[in-house]
């Protein structure tokens, strides 16, 4: 990724939607859990979506990936670890903004300029990073969408 900044919050319909979506179910906890998370509730933003699993090591691997994501990938990057088909630069960028989402337990929002693998052009994309969490206080995956 390059040329991204963080924003306060999506700009973009269906990122501000999604976001509405998990402040809706997270009914007024830190954070809703993954059962929470109903895809028949969200099924225009499900092309879009992402989930991450977040290990207590501090690893992330891909739980989900919508079907415009996966345009822009090889393979299917189930299982695989965040960044897999980045440059360096970019995959340590995508598992700092997870950590951010991680340590502080708090929604995370993004756009700028990004690429997904090496021989690809520069694409303009905005981001949410949503945490869910099993337990209430530990966030063990990072929901959200992209839309490039």
């Amino acid at each position: 990724m390059v040329e991204g900044q963080y924003i306060e919050g999506p700009r973009d319909p269906d990122l501000r939607a999604l976001y509405a979506y998990w402040d809706g179910v997270r009914r007024g906890r830190l954070m809703p859990r993954r059962t929470d998370v109903d895809p028949t509730q969200i099924p225009k933003l499900l092309p879009y979506i992402f989930m991450y699993n977040a290990a207590p090591d501090g690893g992330f691997t891909i739980r989900l990936a919508g079907e415009e994501l996966m345009r822009f990938l090889p393979r299917s990057p189930v299982g695989q670890a965040a960044g897999w088909t980045m440059t360096p630069s970019g995959a340590e960028m995508i598992v700092q903004i997870l950590a951010a989402v991680v340590r502080d337990r708090a929604p995370k929002f993004r756009m700028g300029k990004a690429y997904w693998q090496h021989n690809r052009e520069h694409r303009d994309f905005e981001a949410c990073y949503l945490p869910l969490s099993s337990d209430g206080e530990t966030v063990d995956v990072i929901f959200g969408a992209i839309k490039v």
